[in-house]
């Protein structure tokens, strides 16, 4: 019995030596891997393994140079992703790839609309909207409107909308590129229970997570890809997780969460940044007062839409304060602009590199100092050599896996975006430093690395604050952990008291405060 149901015979697709080079650059190197009826097998490894060109080629939109693909037993040539529907493959890629303004029936049958359209110029939108609501309800996606716009639907539901699409084209094989990664918790239960349901029906899924307790939870098997090659393969029964993150480093990493200092001393002296009393001018949180230290990381914790993101954006000026004052270094910063809050060394890492972080068309050696011209410039006028320089010590510090400076943002896996948007934001040698999902979309090798760069930037007297959706994060790497609920800081945790289950107890809301012990405590006294 797998954790998916009654373990079906066969597999459903099969890969023999599959390489592929883009120039001189080969990313796979005959890479073999099967995917059999009913099981979720994880495809996991760090970023730029290959895991990407390898489901690409599956879908269609590359070709490999050599190799062979087999699905239910036969040999075939995938030659665009249209071509890998019609042989009932199914890509949900992590970016959402949906046309915004039309209903989630339309974008159910787009591709078969499109095949319609010459033979049946007058669509039966009726007879559409019917069928996508019966699909959407074998998902247990009854309460999704398949006459809604896209648009109006949660990040959620357009997954399920995404996944819907798939399996309207009688998706045997089933894609599944980083799912989770924009989901909250509940949604990603949903996500769960729908996996369960298509594996009971025959479907193989393939999950790409970095996520590793996603993958012992709800997959049967992993295989581990590494600088394009396949290195080892293991039931999730009898894998170890020390194992995989070696298997994908290629070399033993001895601890993912750096040892904490267990020391409080700094609590003693003055704060390095202090919020009192914030509210926003749109209701997103109120009455948010806590310290920051030198020499501390303090987490930022609670659901997601609990207001932490909010509180951070307002003190440093990319969101209006209603009322509340912010004080960095005993200066008083309230209502100052971004730039000038970052000039003073307080600086903040969006959550999205991609909408607001990151200047995708831009390469590396631009997007580094772009926020910090001082560091490239002398009079107004860009020194080059000062930009090269900067560029490749921050690559190096940041392990960011590149063909070179000159290379585009868009053109770099997403983990290593994420690498350059944080060797951005420490280029100019901040004196604290808010970093909002600092991990999202890196390998755990990588995140053991982020993880000890900001243990050490905290021995320089460095304030960290960390906004997590990764309980394991915070717990690992929190020295206080400050949670949200509703807008509203209801509690602190400190020193042996950061764990799950505690955090939970006051984001969950299932707590009074007069009853809530030493961690409420704690929190109104530092407020």
């Amino acid at each position: 019995m797998s954790k998916t149901g009654e373990r079906m015979s066969g597999n459903l697709l099969e890969l023999k030596n599959i390489s592929k080079s883009f120039g001189s650059n080969q990313v796979l190197f005959g890479v073999n891997f099967e995917l059999r009826q009913g099981e979720v097998h994880a495809i996991i490894g760090e970023n730029g393994a290959g895991k990407s060109t390898l489901m690409n080629v599956v879908a269609g939109l590359l070709q490999p140079d050599s190799g062979e693909i087999i699905i239910g037993g036969e040999s075939v040539r995938i030659n665009n992703p249209f071509d890998a529907r019609k042989k009932g493959i199914g890509f949900v890629h992590q970016e959402i790839a949906l046309c915004a303004d039309v209903t989630a029936a339309q974008n159910i049958f787009m591709s078969r609309t499109a095949i319609q359209a010459f033979a049946k110029p007058f669509m039966d939108y009726k007879r559409q909207s019917e069928e996508a609501r019966e699909i959407l309800r074998g998902l247990g996606s009854a309460n999704i409107d398949p006459d809604a716009c896209v648009a109006n639907l949660s990040i959620s539901s357009q997954q399920v909308v995404e996944i819907a699409k798939a399996l309207s084209d009688s998706c045997e094989i089933l894609i599944l590129d980083e799912p989770t990664a924009s989901l909250t918790e509940t949604e990603t239960n949903a996500l769960y229970r729908i996996m369960r349901r298509l594996t009971l029906q025959g479907i193989g899924i393939i999950y790409i997570s970095h996520r590793m307790s996603e993958i012992f939870e709800h997959c049967d098997r992993v295989s581990v890809l590494r600088d394009g090659c396949m290195i080892s393969r293991y039931t999730v029964a009898e894998a170890g997780l020390q194992q995989l993150v070696n298997d994908m480093a290629g070399r033993e990493v001895t601890t993912i969460y750096p040892k904490k200092s267990g020391k409080l001393e700094y609590r003693g002296n003055n704060p390095l940044l202090s919020a009192e009393n914030l509210a926003d001018a749109n209701k997103r949180f109120s009455d948010v007062s806590f310290k920051l230290y030198k020499g501390e990381i303090l987490g930022f914790s609670g659901l997601v839409g609990s207001g932490r993101s909010e509180v951070m954006q307002g003190i440093v000026g990319l969101r209006r304060l209603k009322r509340g004052k912010v004080i960095f270094e005993e200066n008083d910063i309230t209502g100052m602009t971004p730039q000038a809050i970052f000039s003073n060394g307080l600086l903040y890492m969006t959550e999205d590199r991609k909408e607001s972080g990151l200047f995708l068309g831009m390469n590396i050696a631009n997007n580094i100092p772009s926020t910090h011209l001082d560091l490239i410039t002398s009079d107004g006028i860009i020194n080059a050599n000062r930009e090269r320089e900067l560029a490749l010590r921050m690559i190096e510090e940041l392990s960011v896996r590149t063909l070179g400076i000159a290379q585009n943002a868009m053109d770099l896996s997403g983990g290593n975006q994420q690498k350059l948007l944080i060797a951005k934001l420490l280029a100019k040698k901040p004196r604290a430093v808010i970093l909002d999902e600092p991990t999202r979309g890196i390998d755990v090798a990588a995140k053991a690395e982020i993880h000890q760069l900001l243990r050490r930037l905290v021995t320089e007297d460095i304030g960290v604050i960390i906004i997590s959706s990764e309980l394991n994060e915070i717990t690992g790497m929190c020295d206080r952990v400050a949670v949200m609920r509703e807008g509203s800081l209801v509690g602190e945790v400190v020193g042996d008291d950061v764990n799950s289950n505690r955090i939970m107890y006051f984001a969950s809301g299932a707590f009074k405060l007069d009853d809530a012990g030493g961690s409420a405590a704690n929190m109104r006294a530092s407020a």
